[in-house]
């Protein structure tokens, strides 16, 4: 009898329903919540078979914010291989930024519980950082592109691209926090504007 031939196609569907179950329990109940029972339970899997995918909680962790990342990523890329101008690809990405109330709700809620891990692991850090430096870089050759282009005013493409990441995040927590739950094209628009006024002045 020969062995049973293992189904690559099977397996990744299986190992990311329980990526999707992850993001969700985290969603709901916050990284300290999360328990590989429940995300069994969610994703309609077995524990040894979740196991065998992520031998440990943290490992779990690690491949819901890997996924979470990538996904948010290959959304940016899309945009900046896109075609337009640089200035067009740049408001593009505003637009995916502060996408809606419930994306960007579920993104920043779970982002910030992995940003309080990343601060304490170096695994954790290392993806985040490499996120964030993957933003920056797209961003820069936007910019670098803008400014060749003549569309704006000669800066540096590492400033404005660090000056957009910390904007979009800085304006995303203070929408977060805010007890009066204003529109998020608000903030959006704040930033936009800010970021025109640095790169068109």
């Amino acid at each position: 009898m020969s062995p049973r031939r293992k189904d690559p196609e099977l397996a990744d569907r299986r190992r990311e329903a329980l990526i999707k179950a992850g993001y969700a329990e985290i969603i709901e109940k916050g990284i300290q919540a999360l328990t590989i029972d429940c995300v069994v339970a969610r994703a309609e899997s077995s524990k040894g078979g979740a196991l065998y995918y992520f031998h440990t909680k943290e490992d779990l962790l690690f491949a819901v914010l890997e996924w979470l990342l990538a996904e948010m990523s290959k959304a940016l890329d899309d945009i900046a291989e896109g075609g337009g101008s640089p200035r067009a690809r740049l408001a593009a990405e505003l637009q995916v930024l502060f996408h809606s109330t419930e994306v960007n709700r579920k993104f920043y809620l779970v982002l910030f519980d992995f940003l309080t891990l990343a601060g304490r692991s170096e695994r954790f850090r290392r993806l985040v950082a490499g996120f964030f430096e993957d933003c920056m870089r797209r961003d820069a050759r936007i910019v670098e592109e803008g400014v060749k282009r003549g569309e704006f005013r000669r800066v540096s493409s590492a400033t404005a691209a660090a000056t957009l990441r910390a904007l979009v995040d800085g304006y995303c927590l203070q929408w977060l926090m805010n007890p009066e739950e204003p529109p998020i094209d608000l903030y959006r628009d704040r930033c936009r504007e800010v970021l025109g006024a640095f790169l068109l002045r």
